[in-house]
C-alpha cells in the first residue's frame, strides 16, 4: 500500500497530425515548464502522431519502442526525476501496429508497455491496429501500484476490475472527442468508485478528423469519484495523491472484500 504523497501532472497536448518532432518538442517543453515538480507526468494517447484513418500513413509514422519519441521522453524522465506515461503508435518487430501505452520509470530506467485491448471500431482504429492480448502490467513506482488503460478501454469494467486492491492508480491516456465528454467523465468516475482507486484521465486538446477536444476535459479523480485536480491556464492539471488516506479509507470502507471473482477469456 502507498505510504506517501505523489504529485501528478496531466499535460493535454494539442497534437499536430503525424508530426512526431513537433509533438515531442511540445511535450518536452511542457514538462520542463510545469508549475511545480511532479513525480508522475501523463501525456495523451497517440501523443506523438495523433490518429490517422490512412493505414499507410499510420505504418509510416509508427515507431519502435526504442525510437525517437520514447528515447527523448526517457531522457526527460531522467532529467526531471519524474515518471512519464502516455500512449503512442507502435510498430513492433512482428510488423504489426499497436496502440501502445507506456510508463517510463526514472528510478530504475525501466519502461513498461501495454497494448490497448479495446480498439475503437466506430472510428476505424480496429482496421489499422492489432488489439492487445494481455492486461496491463501492475507497475510499482515509489510505493504506489499503477495500471494503464487506454481511452476506449474504460468502457469495459471487467477489463479494469481491481479485485484485491492490486493497483492504487488507474492511468488513462486518451483521444476522447468532446462530443462524448459526458460519457468520458461518467466512466472515469465509475472506474474510480468501483475500484477504490485514483483515476488520472489525460485527454488531448485541439481538433482532428474525429472531432474537437476541449481544454478542461482531462480529469484527476480520487477513489470516491471526486475531482481533485487544479486546472492551469495552459490546460495542465495538477494534483497530489495521498497514500495514507487511500490506505486508511480502504481499510475503513472495505467493500472490495465483497467483489466477485471471475476469469477473463481473451
Amino acid at each position: 500500500m502507498p505510504q506517501r504523497q505523489l504529485n501528478i501532472a496531466l499535460i493535454p497536448l494539442d497534437i499536430k497530425p503525424l508530426d512526431s518532432v513537433a509533438n515531442v518538442e511540445q511535450a518536452l517543453a511542457r514538462i520542463a515548464s510545469l508549475p511545480s515538480p511532479a513525480d508522475l507526468v501523463v501525456l495523451p494517447e497517440m501523443f506523438s502522431t495523433g490518429f490517422t484513418p490512412d493505414p499507410a500513413e499510420a505504418f509510416k509514422n509508427a515507431e519502435s519502442p526504442d525510437g525517437y519519441a520514447l528515447t527523448a521522453l526517457a531522457e526527460a524522465a531522467r532529467l526531471h526525476r519524474a515518471a512519464i506515461c502516455g500512449g503512442y503508435s507502435a510498430r513492433l518487430s512482428d510488423g504489426r501496429l499497436y496502440n501502445q501505452g507506456f510508463f517510463i520509470n526514472p528510478d530504475d530506467q525501466s519502461t513498461h508497455f501495454y497494448n490497448k485491448r479495446h480498439l475503437f471500431r466506430y472510428g476505424g482504429e480496429a482496421d489499422i491496429y492489432t488489439p492487445g492480448d494481455k492486461p496491463s502490467p501492475i507497475i510499482d513506482f515509489r510505493g504506489w501500484h499503477l495500471r494503464l488503460s487506454v481511452c476506449y478501454d474504460i468502457r469495459f469494467p471487467a477489463w479494469n476490475r481491481n479485485r484485491h486492491n492490486s493497483y492504487d492508480i488507474l492511468v488513462v491516456p486518451a483521444n476522447w472527442a468532446h462530443s462524448r465528454y459526458y460519457a468520458w467523465r461518467q466512466l472515469l468516475i465509475a472506474r474510480a468508485i468501483e475500484n477504490q482507486c485514483y483515476v488520472l484521465g489525460c485527454n488531448r486538446e485541439g481538433a482532428d478528423t474525429y472531432g474537437q477536444y476541449n481544454r478542461g476535459d482531462s480529469l484527476a479523480l480520487d477513489y470516491w469519484g471526486k475531482e481533485i485536480g487544479q486546472l492551469h491556464p495552459d490546460g495542465t492539471v495538477t494534483a497530489t495523491l495521498d497514500g495514507d488516506r487511500i490506505r486508511r479509507d480502504r481499510q475503513r470502507f472495505d467493500v472490495w472484500r465483497d467483489a466477485d471473482n471471475f476469469e477473463l477469456l481473451l
